[in-house]
């Protein structure tokens, strides 16, 4: 058996200093430092020390907010009206429904208004499109309102009304100047979405002869839209009327060709009554006398060969 020299143990000493036994005491317990007062106990302090005071502090101030007479709307002049123009401030009071008696005991609070209540009722006038109703304390109400944009006069079953760019009909406000042309067909279509569609056309067809056709001379003074793939507009020079068909697009440069070719036009014995530039490669002039507005609301079907 080999006997060992017992120098060449390894002594605990020669370990390294850093290892850890795997064999470690037990460490010492720490006292908890419990609390004198319950979870509960402080619950309850918190609800009778903060949150009641808070409350009763809040329902003091809702009391005084809704029974005060400090924020009772009694007189028109306690309500401000903005943004209008066309309609009148009567008007935007009477779509409020606000009674004003002038009496604070039997006046309005204003925490006691429905504020979309009184937007809807405002919404509700024609003219306008859209509103908004604020309360300023302590006793008034800021509305401001957004009118419609009237973009011609409609002809709907004889009687001539305004209309915006959404088929809204609008009555001519007492105030404020309009040079618009008239349209017809807007009578004949039966959707909203139709209408809207027509006069998205005849607002294209206007800004692109807003500019040019001043400048030649030429008004615009009816706009037929009963037929969506055919726009025809009324046109006059002077003691000159010319009913154009323009298609459904490319109107300025439609109506630059119809500039080139009148003086062509013009040399023939008979006037032109209506000129179809919708086709590709022709011009088809009509030369008979026109008919009267009435009778020529809804427009002709030419056939084939359009673009």
């Amino acid at each position: 058996m080999e006997m060992v020299d017992r120098d060449t143990l390894p002594i605990q000493d020669d370990l390294d200093s850093e290892e850890e036994s795997p064999y470690l005491r037990r460490q010492k317990s720490l006292a908890v430092r419990r609390s004198r007062f319950s979870r509960r106990f402080r619950m309850a302090l918190f609800i009778v020390g903060v949150l009641l005071p808070v409350g009763l502090a809040g329902y003091g101030l809702a009391t005084f907010a809704l029974t005060s007479p400090i924020f009772v709307l009694n007189s028109p002049d306690d309500i401000v009206v903005e943004g209008n123009h066309f309609i009148s401030r009567e008007e935007v009071l009477g779509a409020l429904g606000i009674p004003l008696t002038g009496d604070l005991k039997s006046g309005t609070n204003v925490f006691h208004l429905s504020l979309e209540a009184r937007q809807r009722g405002v919404e509700s006038l024609p003219w306008v499109r859209s509103a908004s109703v604020t309360r300023i304390l302590p006793h008034g109400l800021l509305v401001h309102v957004t009118e419609r944009t009237p973009v011609a006069y409609a002809d709907v079953g004889g009687h001539v009304s305004m209309v915006d760019d959404e088929g809204m009909l609008l009555e001519k406000p007492d105030s404020g100047t309009f040079d618009f042309p008239v349209l017809y067909g807007l009578d004949t279509l039966a959707s909203q979405d139709e209408r809207r569609a027509r006069l998205t056309l005849y607002s294209q067809f206007m800004k692109q002869l807003e500019v040019e056709a001043p400048q030649a001379g030429w008004t615009i003074s009816e706009v037929y839209l009963a037929d969506g793939e055919d726009l025809r507009a009324l046109l006059i020079h002077g003691q000159q009327t010319v009913e154009v068909h323009f298609g459904q697009k490319d109107f300025l440069n439609r109506f630059r060709n119809f500039l080139n070719l009148l003086p062509e036009i013009e040399k023939t014995d008979a006037q032109p009554a209506s000129v179809d530039l919708r086709y590709r490669n022709q011009v088809v002039v009509d030369a008979r006398t026109p008919a009267p507005s009435h009778e020529r609301d809804v427009p002709p079907n030419d056939g084939d060969g359009k673009e």
